[in-house]
């Protein structure tokens, strides 16, 4: 996934219309951000530059044979398999929302804790990751500092971009589980 990054940067980032715009209007539109991620696999796949993927694939949970879990992406790159989980985390605050930086890092229904946590319950043997399309960028020192905050059992998950690298209107937070 990490090798993806490139791609979805230039994939992401030309369209900061559509992130400021999502930003004014205080919006968490996950739905644009998956379809175009079908878009963006499509063509990836077309050029060779990964095997195949899967959208909204169920796993099977260690909580019995007829408990599954939905996962957004199955990639697959080089016969290696990534699980991948997509977040549209708005952080604008424009309509007066509740939803600064530290609102998704809590243990609830929007927040990015549950798809590590959904991920980590998963047997497969797949590489997991979470792609996190964060606008506006968040502050560097704000981030790093949210970051810091996650409980003990979820430190096994590592970002490994940086706001810094980033336009002021987006950033791509990647996180692999380095179990």
């Amino acid at each position: 996934m990490k090798s993806l990054l490139s791609h979805i940067r230039d994939w992401f980032l030309p369209k900061e219309e559509y992130f400021v715009a999502f930003a004014n209007a205080d919006s968490r539109i996950e739905g644009w951000f998956k379809a175009e991620m079908i878009i963006l696999l499509n063509r990836l796949l077309q050029q060779g530059h990964i095997d195949g993927f899967q959208r909204e694939l169920n796993i099977p949970t260690p909580n019995g044979s007829k408990q599954r879990s939905q996962i957004d992406f199955r990639i697959v790159l080089k016969g290696q398999g990534n699980l991948c989980e997509l977040k549209a985390l708005c952080i604008s605050q424009a309509a007066g929302t509740p939803r600064n930086l530290q609102f998704y890092f809590h243990d609830e229904h929007v927040g990015i804790v549950k798809d590590f946590k959904k991920l980590d319950e998963l047997p497969s043997k797949d590489n997991k990751w979470v792609l996190g399309f964060v606008y506006p960028s968040p502050d560097p020192a704000e981030w790093s500092k949210t970051i810091k905050s996650l409980a003990d059992n979820l430190k096994h998950w590592e970002c490994v971009t940086k706001p810094h690298d980033f336009p002021k209107y987006a950033f791509v937070a990647l996180w692999r589980q380095s179990r």
